[in-house]
């Protein structure tokens, strides 16, 4: 496990990722390694998590959001250690008071992984729209109404396209980790309270994960990373 660039976890996002898009200013990144080179830090990333600037511009701009986490196709072993990793590399290294990260369930996270690592669970966000569907049943994407129409608004796409229909995703859980900010004092200042973890409807997913009991083998916290852009 060593740092990584967004340079080099496009290509895992890319054939991996259920977004197919590397988030935006990515802040740190790191990797889990194939085996290459004399110290292991050379392999081609399999697994890859990345921490960037919120999107919400309600968190405080010191936050971090856990915004990509992915994992090769086949890559079969447990990645709550290599979470808890970068985790335990950013409260040591970084000023950011706390990693906020959101469990999609349009997509079959119930955040199992952010539970395993003993992230604070405090709300569920109300669905939002992400799209619109088409008579011919394909699905637009509302970053591509912006690229083709300059808006996603619903009344401005309507307007243009009149028999399209809109489109809401499901819930998202907000999952908090508190780094250099106590989680008391994190609660106060953002009118939070740790709420029970939500179950899975079905089985766990990929990336819901245990964590696992083996001890873990990593490179030396020096090897992460320093801040950079998502290409």
């Amino acid at each position: 496990m060593t740092g990584a660039t967004a340079d080099e976890l496009w290509p895992l996002v890319r054939d991996c990722h259920y977004s197919k898009r590397m988030s935006g200013l990515v802040r740190h990144a790191f990797a889990w390694r194939e085996s290459g080179g004399m110290f292991g830090d050379t392999g081609k990333p399999v697994v890859g998590v990345t921490y960037s600037q919120p999107v919400n511009r309600n968190f405080c701009k010191e936050s971090l959001e856990l915004s990509r986490l992915v994992r090769a196709d086949g890559f079969s072993a447990q990645i709550s250690e290599f979470v808890s990793w970068s985790l335990r590399w950013l409260k040591a290294n970084t000023t950011a008071p706390f990693v906020l990260s959101y469990a999609d369930t349009t997509h079959g996270h119930h955040g199992g992984i952010y539970q395993a690592c003993g992230f604070q669970y405090v709300a569920a966000r109300a669905p939002g729209r992400i799209g619109f569907s088409a008579p011919d049943g394909s699905f637009i994407h509302c970053r591509i109404c912006n690229r083709r129409f300059g808006t996603n608004s619903v009344e401005a796409v309507l307007r243009i396209k009149p028999d399209w229909v809109p489109v809401y995703g499901d819930t998202k859980h907000l999952y908090i980790f508190p780094l250099r900010q106590k989680w008391p004092s994190i609660s106060r200042a953002n009118g939070w309270t740790a709420l029970p973890y939500p179950k899975p409807k079905f089985a766990a997913c990929p990336l819901d994960e245990r964590v696992p009991t083996r001890v873990s083998k990593v490179q030396p916290l020096e090897a992460a990373p320093t801040e950079s852009q998502a290409s």
